[in-house]
């Protein structure tokens, strides 16, 4: 019996165009395309795919890729790769189906699937992975040391030299100068050690393979890179060039220079981790290069191990790696440094003992015969200015020079007098504003800033010789103040004349000096201190004459606004001495503040700020900035005006004004988001007889008209103050003007209500 064949669906085929996006662009080539955790296009053995500057089509023929018809198919068709170059045009599959409007998408490395066929029986597209390589495409000029940007290493196990990834020189050398995506500083600031650095990080096969996001400050990236080649990156205060000084075994002993008791000034630290706090059994977590997963290699210090009776076990991540050896090489480099009980340093030391700056990352000879150290390879970890005088040195025992360490016997053990701890000439509570928090914290934490978070900080003055520091100490009550933590003394200088208001810039102020008049910095901003021990004024830096006892000052600097001060007033310098409270506090609390003098052998009472009152907090750091340049007819403040009173000023903005102290003359800064400001007229005996609210610009103008309706509650002589208003919160402190006001039938020096 005869029969006919029927055709019977089993399945389908999926087909789709795609445009992926994948990162910044122009990239050197495309290694490698993975879907679904398989290589669809590229392999390890492949000469990968140069985007150069035109169109690039890749082919893929995998219709197996997935298991096939009988299960989900493969991926077969063609994909163009766009290398985002400057004159890429527009993609002719992108316009036959989305119309000529679209960009060329210049600026991005992305793929177009030309409707591939990309499963079957599934409709699901699985998970795309794009391997790509850059070293010299994209920079914004020429490409920094070209030939050196790619690292290769001799690979034993492939009996090859391969590619490990990019010069971690060359990463840092485009963060810091480009334009776009950098910190856009020019390639002239990029120093000589770079080069020296580069060199170095290439003969040793150390490269990186890491990606930067936007959610990470581009700050953040460059230590994460420093922290992978083991360096330290800073300004060299002579040239302003950027350093990269590499952590090396690169020095020999009998030339580095010698630190001793003539040259040390004052060790204020000196310690050693003991054997139970360090690990003897070290993880690194690098990146593994087929799979982009994380993968992990353990070393054990075996001797240590037994010492200390157990595993110690520390991690350490290194996404920047994916080659094994160096991670490696790596976990033994941080097992040597982490697992060996270093010294740890605080020293100051003279600056005139001394050829030249200690930069950080220089290495030198400690001497300390209290201590037994005949000769200790140290490391200078930071270092600090205190003035023209000394230098302060944060530093460590260098690993790389342990076994030339010299220890001796130290000498008899002499008991040293006691030092009285004097109570501090000047405690100031400061709540901390906005201009400290945004040099401070990154931009993420900043973003979570609201107006309802402020912080408490303090600053205190030496009360005399031979007193080490300070500790700040906060409490509800005057009778519990707990300590929280300790600082350095801030400078203290006294006015010697009296300054007006209606003075901007203090030029020639004749000063006198109370305590460490040398830790006064140029550039730094400093506060006048009020009768009731409260902040009067914030000033900036402008010079300092320690020799004449003059300084020069920028007056009513961040959120302050010029106040009068009498002869004998004090200066208190902010620099690098605010000790801060760290915790998060909110408006309206009220808190005692204090400080606890500390010696070297001994430590005092709480000294109370505030001359003894609590400090209510204001929340100071959400509130917007007062106007600047207050003109009043033209004029900084006139001492009479008739007619007509034209009020000027210029805008403000605190979330802008962090890059430098701005100056009260200066023009239109913002306005800040929001702000508008408030306008008030008070007679002379403070009455409030005229009130402008809700303005948007810089200019009021108060008529004639308008006064001599206002005149009856004035008299003849009128105070101008505008407040800058924001959300409910208004500026911290007010512009105030004074003057006398003629006209209305008044005569010199008479005012309503008599002469």
């Amino acid at each position: 019996m005869g029969g006919s064949s029927k055709k019977q669906t089993v399945g389908y085929r999926y087909r789709m165009g795609l445009h992926l996006a994948l990162c910044q662009g122009p990239v050197d080539a495309v290694q490698e395309i993975q879907m679904g955790d398989r290589t669809a296009w590229g392999d390890a053995d492949r000469a990968p795919l140069s985007t150069g500057h035109g169109l690039t089509s890749l082919s893929i023929n995998k219709p197996t890729l997935f298991g096939g018809d009988e299960r989900e198919g493969g991926v077969v068709g063609t994909i163009d790769v766009l290398s985002g170059h400057a004159g890429q045009g527009r993609n002719d599959y992108l316009v036959s189906r989305l119309g000529s409007s679209i960009p060329a998408f210049r600026g991005v490395l992305s793929l177009v699937a030309r409707k591939i066929l990309f499963a079957a029986n599934n409709p699901y597209i699985k998970p795309w992975a794009v391997r790509v390589r850059r070293f010299t495409a994209g920079w914004f000029d020429a490409p920094w040391m070209e030939w050196n940007a790619e690292v290769r290493s001799w690979d034993e196990d492939e009996g090859r030299e391969i590619s490990v990834g990019m010069n971690p020189a060359h990463i840092l050398v485009q963060c810091l100068t480009d334009p776009h995506w950098g910190m856009g500083y020019p390639q002239s600031t990029i120093g000589w050690s770079f080069w020296n650095a580069a060199w170095a990080l290439s003969s040793e096969g150390f490269g990186l393979n890491l990606i930067w996001t936007r959610q990470q400050p581009i700050e953040s990236f460059i230590g994460q890179v420093i922290d992978h080649i083991g360096g330290i990156l800073y300004t060299d205060p002579e040239q302003g060039t950027f350093e990269l000084k590499l952590l090396r075994d690169d020095y020999w002993i009998d030339s580095l220079p010698q630190l001793g008791p003539d040259e040390i000034v004052r060790l204020e630290r000196f310690e050693r981790a003991q054997w139970g706090e360090l690990p003897n059994e070290l993880t690194v977590v690098y990146t593994d290069w087929q799979t982009g997963g994380d993968a992990a290699v353990t070393v054990e210090n075996l001797a240590a191990i037994q010492l200390q009776g157990g595993v110690i076990n520390q991690r350490r991540d290194y996404p920047g790696v994916n080659y094994g050896p160096l991670a490696a090489r790596l976990a033994l480099r941080d097992l040597r440094a982490l697992g060996s009980p270093l010294a740890r340093m605080s020293l100051t030391v003279a600056r005139d003992t001394l050829e030249r700056a200690p930069m950080p990352g220089d290495v030198f000879l400690l001497n300390w015969p209290r201590l037994g150290v005949d000769q200790m390879v140290v490391r200078v970890t930071g270092i600090d200015t205190l003035g023209a005088a000394e230098w302060r040195i944060e530093a460590m025992e260098d690993v790389f020079g342990m076994s030339n360490t010299v220890l001796s016997p130290p000498p008899p053990h002499v008991e040293e007098p006691t030092i009285e701890p004097l109570p501090p000439s000047l405690v100031l509570a400061v709540e901390v504003p906005y201009w400290e928090l945004a040099r401070r914290l990154s931009r993420a934490d900043l973003a979570y800033l609201t107006d309802t978070d402020t912080y408490l900080c303090a600053l205190a003055a030496a009360g005399g010789t031979g007193q080490l520091n300070w500790q700040l100490a906060t409490g509800a009550t005057s009778g519990d103040l707990a300590a929280v933590v300790g600082e350095d003394y801030a400078p203290l200088l006294t006015l010697d004349v009296a300054l007006p208001a209606s003075e901007v810039d203090a030029i020639g102020v004749p000063v006198t000096a109370i305590s460490q008049p040398e830790r006064m910095a140029v550039g730094d901003y400093a506060y006048l201190v009020a009768a009731n021990g409260a902040i009067a004024e914030a000033v900036a830096v402008l010079a300092f004459d320690a020799a004449n006892a003059t300084i020069d000052l920028a007056r009513g600097v961040l959120d302050t606004t010029p106040q009068a001060h009498a002869s004998g007033t004090r200066l208190i310098g902010v620099g690098e001495w605010l000790a801060s409270e760290g915790a998060e506090r909110a408006p309206g609390e009220s808190v005692f503040v204090g400080a606890i003098p500390r010696t070297s052998t001994d430590q005092g009472d709480p000294v109370l700020a505030a001359n003894g009152q609590p400090m209510v907090l204001a929340g100071r750091q959400a509130l917007p900035y007062p106007p600047g340049r207050i003109r009043l007819n033209g004029q900084t403040e006139p001492a009479v005006v008739a007619g007509d009173l034209t009020v000027a000023w210029a805008h403000r903005d605190r979330t802008q004004q962090t890059a430098y102290l701005v100056q009260q003359d200066e023009g239109d800064i913002g306005p800040e988001l929001g702000v508008t400001y408030t306008l008030r007229i008070r007679n002379r005996n403070g009455v409030l007889a005229h009130t402008e609210t809700g303005l948007l610009g810089t200019t009021f103008i108060w008529t004639a008209a308008v006064a001599a309706l206002d005149a009856a509650a004035l008299g003849d002589r009128i105070t101008v103050e505008i407040s800058a208003e924001r959300d409910g919160l208004s500026s911290w402190q007010p512009q105030v003007r004074v003057m006398d006001r003629a006209g209305f039938g008044l005569r010199w020096g008479q005012y309503w209500g008599g002469v």
